[in-house]
């Protein structure tokens, strides 16, 4: 991705919409939206940026990855953005705006908001299906999924039924979404054709009332990542049951453990030769190392760190895993031949997500408590630039063709 520079770079624009913000985007007083580019970046090309969302001030920040600088900013006033995710062809930024229900519509290229479409409550994680024609949006509140035709940016189905709906995954052959439900015991299939959920899919054991007990807030099934041989792997935070099932044949395998009150299990990226799967466990302070069908069914590094979040890999060391610790306020380093970790890198804030390029070059972590965003070399750990205030409360990073995740 880090091109020669193609011509000359496009002059600064400034657009700022004096009038303020909409009512419908509820921006709180003395709010004005504002949209600055300075540069299209040093090619022009839409595939050669990282978009942050800052998740307490409505800011999405553009920086080029050629050069390594902010080539633009958009204060759009939704506060309470949680994540951003991309059209097919990168030429819009759909952005989610928890405090106000409505999916925000920005052009790539100018950062104007070009609609804004309502969904349910809560809106969290937005997730593009394979072949570009939906984007699955969880409606966490309102335990419904809706999904948008990014063709015309209109909600085509609020499909209800979840249980605090928290992440959505498709299958590579286009059939199926699968959809992570925090407060049950099972993943929940939906038949993209139909938009109509066709399976419950269970934990061994459990195929009891689905609802967790009341008060508990981070209980069940926080993603449900599928990897590139189409197995899905969804780890159960109340059970340390880590379900897996194959995505191409609809069939159950036999489940594994990880630890105790595990997060994600990060085996979805766009990087190919990467056997690691890896699952932070909040409460005995670890990760653990999973391995499929084998007799040893996980291998555990100690982090000493209680909210471990995001996982990133790169393909420019397949053994290689980078941790975000939000309490220590660093990114561990894993080696998962060795089973150690290998080193620290302090970042001097919260850190919870993070995006590596596509190229595997760099990872791109939000320090969110810290207003600030850090570049890391994949290769070397060493932090190579450091963006400070970038909006407030910076809480995902999303690359085109990139690990991008929420947690």
């Amino acid at each position: 991705m880090m091109k020669t520079i193609l011509g000359v770079v496009t002059a600064a624009i400034l657009s700022t919409l004096a009038a303020g913000c909409s009512s419908s985007s509820d921006p709180g007083p003395g709010c004005q939206e504002s949209y600055t580019v300075t540069s299209q970046g040093s090619s022009g090309n839409l595939k050669n940026r990282a978009y942050v969302a800052s998740r307490d001030s409505g800011n999405i920040t553009v920086i080029d990855l050629d050069t390594l600088e902010i080539v633009g900013s958009a204060n759009t006033c939704s506060r309470g953005y949680h994540m951003a995710e991309l059209s097919a062809d990168f030429t819009k930024i759909y952005a989610s705006s928890t405090d106000n229900g409505k999916i925000d519509v920005l052009n790539a290229r100018s950062l104007n908001v070009t609609k804004r479409v309502s969904v349910g409550a809560d809106p969290s994680h937005l997730s593009l299906s394979r072949d570009g024609s939906l984007i699955a949006v969880v409606d966490e509140k309102d335990n419904a999924v809706s999904f948008i035709d990014p063709k015309t940016d209109v909600e085509v189905k609020r499909l209800p039924g979840f249980y605090t709906p928290h992440f959505v995954r498709f299958s590579a052959d286009n059939r199926h979404a699968y959809v992570a439900n925090m407060g049950a015991y099972h993943i929940t299939r939906v038949d993209l054709q139909s938009l109509a959920i066709d399976a419950e899919i269970a934990l061994e054991g459990h195929a009891g009332p689905p609802v967790a007990a009341a008060g508990t807030e981070e209980f069940g099934f926080a993603d449900a990542q599928i990897d590139e041989n189409g197995v899905l792997w969804a780890a159960h935070s109340g059970t340390g049951q880590v379900l897996l099932y194959d995505t191409k044949t609809l069939t159950k395998l036999p489940e594994i453990r990880a630890g105790v009150n595990p997060w994600i299990v990060y085996a979805e990226h766009p990087f190919k030769g990467i056997e690691a799967r890896i699952v932070p466990n909040h409460r005995d302070r670890s990760v653990s190392l999973l391995h499929q069908l084998q007799t040893v069914s996980a291998d555990t590094i100690v982090t000493e760190e209680p909210e471990s979040y995001g996982v990133n890999y790169t393909p420019l060391d397949p053994e290689k895993a980078f941790v975000m610790n939000r309490m220590r306020e660093e990114i561990a380093v894993i080696d998962t031949r060795t089973k150690k970790r290998t080193a620290t890198i302090p970042v001097g804030g919260n850190t919870e997500t993070a995006s590596t390029t596509a190229d595997g070059k760099y990872v791109i972590a939000a320090v969110s408590s810290a207003n600030r965003v850090v570049v890391i070399d994949a290769v070397t750990n060493a932090v190579v630039k450091t963006f400070d205030n970038v909006g407030n409360y910076p809480w995902t990073v999303t690359i085109p063709q990139g690990q991008n995740y929420c947690h």
